[in-house]
């Protein structure tokens, strides 16, 4: 295979409302569309999508990154020209290996626009791509962006109406006696068959968040997402044995000592929050997806807040992934004012159904 062009766009995503976590308030994502062309005239795109704050680079950083690595596509497809050689895309050991490291979200949306181009030649779906025995369509969660107990109580109606089965507020960054009654309200509205699941975002002290964890587990929740900061897996480990419902760690595997410690200690945690875009790509997301599950831990995918590519790279991963127990986070693009009117990955009754077409499946 040969790339005979290669294209670098801006993209910024304007949210409807502004979203808050206990990180910060969102009003908008900026990040870049990855675009290679082959000599047949295939095109693969990748997002990169960066977000300093869970662990990215900078914007500037992953600019920066993303034009040196299409530069040096641009020359090995030059040197490849010269020599007549047309070699496949490699993806055994060893791949990636030229790709940045240290810039997670370019080297997503790099490695993404190539894993697009490769299902495109072998007339697959990026999902059989990844593995042979990945699911047709994946369950979704809603995400409630509302302040209020009243405004959520009405998004989560909406939500539970439109066919979600789980649904995931964020909670921490205020009074506990407030998330008491978003929860409350929240449970209230949807009654006791539909899950719901709380994230942290890492902004409890371990103390705080056992007395929180006690309080809110009444309301009977799947689980909760890096209740504590991300670097204190010793808390979390603690957490675990006390709580009342499954921890999962999020921002934590955005540093590799954290998650070398989580695989090799059992009961850290019991799940994964894996994010594609913060792990650097698709294919180390499955690998670390694979090696959880060989230790006995679940996982599941959820998107950075990213655009359509980003999110539809993050379904076939999600398909792919070694089990599907648990709903991926990737129902979000309600939140964005700009977001396409009609695409294959936007959720229908909680489930994305993948498209059968070859590669990626976004226009």
């Amino acid at each position: 295979m040969r790339i005979t062009k290669t294209a670098l766009q801006t993209l910024r995503l304007e949210m409807v409302h502004p979203l808050k976590t206990a990180r910060g308030t969102y009003g908008a994502r900026e990040g870049f569309v990855v675009c290679v062309e082959d000599e047949e005239g295939r095109v693969g795109q990748g997002e990169a999508m960066p977000l300093e704050e869970f662990g990215t680079e900078s914007p500037a950083d992953c600019e920066r990154a993303l034009n040196e690595s299409l530069a040096k596509l641009r020359q090995t497809t030059q040197s490849q020209t010269t020599s007549r050689q047309t070699t496949p895309l490699p993806l055994g050991e060893g791949w990636g290996e030229g790709l940045p490291t240290r810039t997670p979200a370019a080297r997503h949306g790099v490695e993404q626009a190539l894993l697009d181009l490769q299902a495109q030649r072998r007339n697959i779906p990026l999902s059989q791509l990844l593995s042979s025995e990945s699911r047709s369509e994946i369950h979704v969660n809603a995400l409630l962006g509302g302040q209020s107990p009243e405004a959520l109580a009405e998004e989560a109606r909406r939500a539970v109406a439109e066919g979600y089965e789980t649904l995931k507020l964020k909670v921490a960054g205020r009074p506990l006696s407030e998330d008491v009654a978003r929860l409350s309200a929240v449970r209230e509205a949807v009654g006791r068959t539909i899950r719901l699941r709380v994230d942290a975002n890492g902004a409890w002290t371990e103390e705080e968040a056992r007395a929180a964890l006690e309080t809110l587990g009444r309301y009977e929740l799947e689980l909760c997402e890096q209740p504590v900061a991300p670097e204190n897996h010793e808390a979390l480990s603690r957490l675990s044995k006390h709580t009342p419902c499954p921890l999962a760690a999020d921002e934590s595997l955005a540093l590799p000592h954290v998650t070398q410690h989580i695989l090799n200690h059992a009961g850290t945690v019991g799940i994964l929050v894996l994010k594609p875009m913060v792990l650097g790509g698709l294919l180390p997301t499955l690998a670390l997806a694979r090696e959880a599950a060989r230790r006995g831990l679940d996982a599941y995918v959820t998107s950075s807040l990213d655009g359509v590519i980003a999110r539809a790279g993050a379904a076939h991963l999600a398909a792919a992934l070694p089990s599907g127990r648990y709903a991926s986070g990737l129902g979000v693009g309600h939140l964005f004012k700009n977001e396409p009117g009609s695409h294959p990955f936007r959720p229908v009754r909680g489930r994305i159904q993948l498209p059968r077409t070859p590669g990626l499946g976004v226009n």
